[in-house]
């Protein structure tokens, strides 16, 4: 009874207070998109559209035809696009929602946006109109991996600036509306490779300076438990293997990593290309699978042989070398765990390669061009770029012979040089600024440093380094072996410099081809033969020198002493035995040992007072040297590509005749 009344007293209570139910009013304006990616091609260099392949994977199950994979499937989590080196066009469908999700008439320009990656191309390919709520706009992108989004905001479109003032061309922008919503939506996504330490290094064309994913944040591999680790994805190659990434050494402010599991990669040899002579078996030397790790200090518990799961942080190029900064990582293995005669064994999974000068982009031609001398000068060198941050090694390289200071007003620098043509059409080094050629106020530091760097002039046939680069940076000069035949310590990747003669017991045969005054040539024969230098008319006779067999003689050429005879001192049974001559074509790289090998003096002078000094740089000039380490660009330096040592044991020597080692550098086993 007393809760009848309570509950009636209540309603009326309500009754008299006026209660009354407000209904919200209706939503309005543009809520949202509904995005739609209908067509994805790549962009040729000809501007025109080419279907975009996907992975290797997905191809097979396709008889390894992009034509029949469906349409549908392209961009699936299990069949991915490969990363694009280039830009990617996009036709995307773009419908304005409501606030409560129903198309709606919606009127006026929106913008796109990529996540991850970036536009593309001109302000035109950065928005598309909208009218009565339905558009459709073609975008440019690139940089593109993972999942990927395309982005539509109702808001004004992001302007470039170089130098404080906006880039590109204004008048491709849309005109702005009086009100934005700055509502926004996302297409479904679709579906990448993965980022890897290949795809980063990658050039996009043929310029080796800088990575197309410079200032993007990547992150590179898998943890297991995280969907299983990445595998790798090879065209030809089905091993289904873990992408392993391998430490391969360390320094003072970070650590060099190498994907020894990353796809070998094709060549391209077309004119564009600038290849001067094909890597025999098709394939660039290396993978563009490594990268310097700046990590800003030490790696605290990180050592060479390590394995990592994964690799994060922002990409920069610096001197342009390709680093990794800001890192973040994970270990896979801490091979040091392992017993100390197993420290080695990832190691040895990634062998260095040898450099030649092939790989510096000489011509395979008798005649000398100007760039010769420094090895991997042309910045379209993709050989060497492949290899960058990688381990490599130098056979037979000669130290400097002399340091010269050509720091001539005081001030700690000297100007470098570039490539140039004087007056008369000439190539000669010289000022790299070209806009003003003849007002050059360095002009005597900057011939002194040419002159040295690439032993011409009063250096000629000189293995100079400049003081100045030594003293703040470490790095020197070495001259890399000159052509021939390797088993006389020569290179012989570029047969056409080589002149070989065959070999008479009765009759003198000579060079066709002469060589120039004051040109450093190798002698080198298969059996023992009488050589003489001379004129066109020179012939060689029993009297002149014996040259033993397999025996390299080094000589510099006089004047009228430009062609070479030769009379074998048997006659030769059975095909005749050949001689082989070869100009040096002086190639050089630069190398820093002060990490690596700190008490190796190699700024020394053989007149020194010291008896034990003069002693040590007598075997230094004396002596040539295997190297084994990683290869950097430092793009402002010459020669513009340098190895670092890791440690002693990446240096071995090859003493001089009658001569030793170096302290402390170990002769070569």
């Amino acid at each position: 009874m007393k809760t009848t009344q309570l509950l009636l007293a209540a309603t009326a209570a309500a009754a008299v207070s006026g209660c009354y139910a407000v209904e919200s009013p209706p939503l309005s304006g543009v809520g949202a998109f509904r995005v739609d990616v209908q067509r994805l091609s790549t962009v040729a260099d000809d501007g025109t559209l080419q279907p975009l392949s996907v992975v290797p994977t997905c191809l097979k199950r396709y008889n390894d035809t992009l034509e029949q994979v469906p349409a549908d499937q392209r961009g699936k989590s299990d069949c991915r696009y490969v990363i694009p080196t280039g830009q990617v066009e996009m036709q995307v469908s773009v419908t304005a929602l409501g606030k409560s999700g129903e198309p709606m008439d919606f009127n006026g320009p929106v913008s796109f946006k990529m996540d991850p990656g970036e536009l593309a191309g001109d302000y035109g390919y950065a928005w598309v109109q909208i009218t009565k709520g339905v558009g459709v706009g073609t975008l440019r992108a690139q940089h593109l991996f993972g999942e990927v989004r395309v982005l539509v905001a109702d808001e004004p479109v992001k302007l470039h600036y170089i130098n404080g003032a906006v880039a590109g061309d204004p008048t491709k922008l849309p005109q702005e509306p009086t009100t934005r919503s700055y509502a926004s939506s996302a297409s479904l996504p679709m579906y990448f490779q993965e980022p890897s330490l290949a795809a980063i290094q990658t050039p996009q064309g043929f310029d080796n300076r800088t990575s197309p994913f410079v200032n993007q944040f990547v992150t590179i591999g898998r943890m297991p438990e995280a969907g299983g680790a990445l595998k790798r994805d090879c065209p030809g190659i089905d091993d289904n293997q873990d992408v392993t990434l391998l430490v391969t050494g360390t320094d003072p402010s970070g650590f060099f990593v190498t994907d020894i599991t990353a796809c070998p990669v094709p060549e391209n040899t077309s004119s564009a290309s600038g290849v001067r002579v094909a890597e025999p078996n098709g394939y660039l030397p290396g993978t563009y699978g490594s990268m310097f790790v700046y990590n800003y200090s030490f790696p605290e518990g990180l050592y060479p042989g390590d394995l990592l799961w994964t690799l994060a942080g922002s990409i920069q190029e610096f001197t342009s070398t390709t680093q990794l900064t800001f890192p973040s990582w994970t270990v896979r293995e801490h091979v040091r765990l392992r017993p100390q005669d197993e420290w080695e064994i990832h190691l040895a999974k990634n062998p260095p390669v040898e450099l030649n000068l092939r790989h510096c982009f000489l011509d395979n031609v008798l005649s000398p061009f100007i760039t010769d001398i420094l090895c991997g000068y042309n910045n379209k060198n993709l050989k060497m770029e492949s290899l960058e941050s990688g381990l490599v090694k130098m056979r037979r390289v000669r130290f400097p012979q002399v340091f010269k200071t050509c720091d001539l007003n005081g001030d700690a620098t000297v100007p470098s040089f570039c490539q140039t043509k004087d007056a008369m059409g000439n190539w000669i080094w010289g000022n790299c600024d070209t806009s003003n050629p003849g007002v050059d106020p360095n002009a005597a530091e900057r011939q002194c440093n040419a002159d040295c760097t690439t032993g011409t002039g009063t250096y000629a046939n000189t293995v100079c380094a400049e003081r100045t680069q030594y003293t703040g940076f470490g790095q020197f000069v070495v001259e890399m072996a000159g052509p021939g035949p390797r088993e006389a310590g020569l290179d012989d990747t570029l047969p056409a410099r080589t002149q070989v003669v065959a070999l008479s017991g009765g009759a003198s045969r000579k060079t066709p081809i002469g060589y120039d005054t004051g040109t450093q040539v190798s002698v080198w024969c298969e059996e023992a033969a009488h050589v003489r230098f001379g004129d066109t008319t020179v012939t060689a006779s029993t009297q002149d020198e014996l040259l033993p067999a397999r025996q390299r003689k080094d000589v510099i050429t006089s004047a009228n002493g430009g062609f070479v005879a030769f009379l074998a001192q048997t006659t030769p049974e059975g095909q005749a035995p050949r001689c082989h001559v070869a100009a040096n074509t002086h190639t050089r790289m630069l190398l820093i040992t002060r990490d690596a090998v700190p008490d190796l003096r190699v700024d020394c002078d053989e007149s020194d007072t010291d008896a034990e000094r003069a002693r040590q740089c007598r075997f230094l000039h004396g002596a040539t040297y295997d190297v084994v380490g990683h290869l950097r660009q430092v793009q402002a330096a010459r020669p513009r590509w340098m190895v670092m040592p890791r440690d002693a044991d990446d240096l071995c020597c090859h003493p001089g005749v009658g001569l030793e080692c170096p302290k402390p550098v170990q002769p070569c086993k």
